[in-house]
């Protein structure tokens, strides 16, 4: 044992699983990886039994549903919930407003844009010159750099205002502490700091 989870579920992904409540044969379909793992195909079944993988565990969701395929495989398969899916299953993955996204991702490309005056009064391309040192980027624990957190942005990565906010936090917050000695770059990242703080609070809910 290890200490660390061999993988995550999704909440929502679980919650929607478990309310769906499946039973003996409902149709399902499950999503299987292909040999290489980058890519795989959906596949028709039946559940055709509901019972706890162990008895020592009787309210376990754990494999706990039979599937025989319409294909192959030919031998039953047992799966858990979260892999079950149909036509009437509502999941949606979790993410930010897109009208806060896009309001977001505005914000930083007019950081971006100051960044190529020649006083840069946000620190934006020094910030994006020191995420590509290894000094930098082997000193903190979550090296978050200016460019993570747009990608992250535009991939829809975020699934809370919150989170936003926590890596701007940790980003600034790693920056005073690798530039604590740069009198003119602390001010430009305070500048920076009540730049991000009146965004986010102007995308605040009523």
């Amino acid at each position: 044992m290890t200490g660390f989870p061999d993988f995550l579920v999704e909440r929502t992904r679980f919650d929607a699983a478990i309310d769906r409540n499946w039973s003996c044969r409902d149709k399902c379909k499950v999503w299987w990886k292909d040999a290489s793992g980058d890519d795989g195909s959906w596949w028709d079944g039946r559940i055709v039994a509901v019972k706890p993988k162990s008895y020592e565990f009787p309210g376990s969701p754990w494999e706990r549903y039979t599937v025989q395929y319409r294909s192959e495989p030919k031998e039953p398969q047992l799966h858990s919930p979260w892999e079950l899916f149909d036509a009437d299953t509502q999941w949606e993955q979790p993410h930010i407003d897109s009208n806060i996204r896009d309001n977001l991702l505005s914000a930083f490309a007019k950081l971006e844009k100051s960044s190529h005056k020649a006083q840069d009064q946000y620190a934006v391309n020094k910030l994006k010159q020191v995420s590509q040192k290894s000094n930098f980027t082997n000193r903190y624990p979550v090296p978050l750099s200016f460019d993570i957190i747009q990608s992250r942005l535009e991939n829809n990565y975020y699934r809370s205002l919150e989170a936003v906010q926590h890596d701007i936090q940790v980003m600034l917050l790693n920056a005073e502490s690798y530039f604590g000695r740069n009198a003119e770059l602390l001010s430009k990242l305070r500048r920076l700091s009540d730049f991000f703080m009146r965004t986010l609070s102007s995308l605040q809910p009523p």
